[in-house]
C-alpha cells in the first residue's frame, strides 16, 4: 500500500499516486506498457488474478517484466512527511527516508511494557514502569524468594536496591527524553535563524545594491530637475535605468512634481526642448513608479504635446 497523501507536506502531483490504492507511490515499479505502481499492489493484484494484466489497460504483464523506477523513488524519498504518530503526539516533520530512522527514537512510538505487556508511548515508559503493578508482583515475587533463602535483611536490601535501579533508570529516561526534546527545540530553532539569516543577507544585497546603484547615479537629491534644461535629459535617465524597479532611495511624488516641472516650464520651448520634454514623459508614463492617477497625467500630457506639434506643424504649412 502507499502513503497516505494527506501526510505529506505541500501538494503532490497525480502523476505519483498508485493506480490501485489511489496513494502516493511507495516503491514504485514500472509494468511494460509505462503504468506505475506500489511494489506491494501490483504484486497482490498478479497474484490474486486468474490472468496477469495490468490495472489499467489489462494488457499482459509479466512479474519478471516489471522493473523498480528509482528515479520516482528517489524522487518521494525527499518529500516531507508527517510521523507515523502524528496523531499521538509527535509533531516532527522528516524526509521519508529518513522516517524509519526516526521512528527508531521517536519519543512516540509505541513500546511495550516488559511487565504487563500493555503498548505506551516510548516517552511514557518510565512512569508507566514505575506504577506498573505486573513489576511491582514481580519484584515482590523475586524479594519473596530472596527472603525465603537469605532472611529479612536480604529482602530488605534487595528491594531497596532494585527501588535505586528502577528510580535511576526512570530518571535517566526522563533526561533522555528532555535532553531529544531540547534537541528538537533546537533543531527548529537553528532551522529559523537559518531562514532569517538568508532573508537577513538577501535584504542586505538589495541594500548593497541600492547604494551602489545611489553612487552611481548623478540624480541630485535635492530633486531640482525641471529649473533647467539640461536637468530634464538626466531625470529621464534615471527613470530609463530603472525603468520596472524604483530605487528606494528616490521618492516618486517628488520626481513627479519634477516631471511635472518640465512639462510646465520645456514643453513649448522649442524643438529641442519639446523633445526631451516628450522622451522624459513617455519615460515616465512607460514605468511602473507612479500610480494610477499620476500615470493619468502623464497620458493628458503626451496627448497635450502631440495637439501642440500638429499645431505648430500646420501652421507652419
Amino acid at each position: 500500500m502507499g502513503y497516505s497523501v494527506h501526510r505529506f507536506v505541500g501538494s503532490i502531483d497525480p502523476n505519483l499516486f498508485c493506480g490501485i490504492c489511489s496513494s502516493v507511490l511507495e516503491e514504485a515499479v514500472l509494468t511494460p506498457c509505462g503504468h506505475s505502481f506500489c511494489q506491494l499492489c501490483l504484486d497482490t493484484w498478479l497474484n490474486s488474478s486468474v490472468t496477469s494484466t495490468c490495472p489499467e489497460c489489462r494488457s499482459a504483464i509479466d512479474h519478471v517484466a516489471v522493473k523498480p523506477v528509482l528515479a520516482l523513488r528517489n524522487l518521494i524519498n525527499g518529500f516531507d512527511i508527517e510521523c507515523d504518530n502524528n496523531e499521538r503526539g509527535c509533531k516532527s516533520i522528516v524526509k521519508l527516508d529518513r522516517l524509519k530512522k526516526h521512528l527508531e527514537t521517536c519519543c512516540y512510538q509505541l513500546v511495550q511494557c516488559a511487565g504487563c505487556g500493555e503498548s505506551v508511548n516510548r516517552v511514557d515508559l518510565p512512569t508507566h514502569q514505575v506504577e506498573c503493578q505486573a513489576i511491582a508482583a514481580a519484584i515482590l515475587d523475586e524479594d519473596t524468594d530472596q527472603s525465603l533463602s537469605h532472611g529479612s535483611a536480604a529482602q530488605g536490601l534487595r528491594t531497596t536496591e532494585i527501588s535505586d535501579l528502577l528510580c535511576r533508570v526512570a530518571s535517566l529516561e526522563f533526561q533522555l527524553k528532555c535532553l531529544r526534546r531540547q534537541l528538537q527545540i533546537a533543531e527548529s530553532k537553528n532551522r529559523l535563524l537559518d531562514r532569517e539569516y538568508k532573508k537577513t543577507r538577501d535584504a542586505l544585497k538589495e541594500q548593497r545594491r541600492e547604494i551602489h546603484s545611489l553612487q552611481l547615479s548623478d540624480f541630485d537629491s535635492v530633486y531640482d530637475c525641471g529649473n533647467t534644461p539640461a536637468s530634464i535629459a538626466k531625470l529621464s535617465l534615471l527613470i530609463s535605468k530603472y525603468l520596472l524597479r524604483k530605487p528606494l532611495h528616490v521618492d516618486r511624488d517628488r520626481v513627479f512634481s519634477c516631471c511635472r516641472r518640465c512639462y510646465e516650464q520645456y514643453s513649448r520651448c522649442g524643438d529641442e526642448y519639446e523633445h526631451d520634454v516628450h522622451m522624459l514623459i513617455a519615460t515616465a508614463y512607460a514605468s511602473n513608479w507612479f500610480d494610477n492617477d499620476q500615470r493619468l497625467s502623464f497620458h493628458c500630457w503626451l496627448q497635450s504635446i502631440a495637439r501642440y506639434r500638429q499645431f505648430t506643424h500646420n501652421l507652419s504649412i
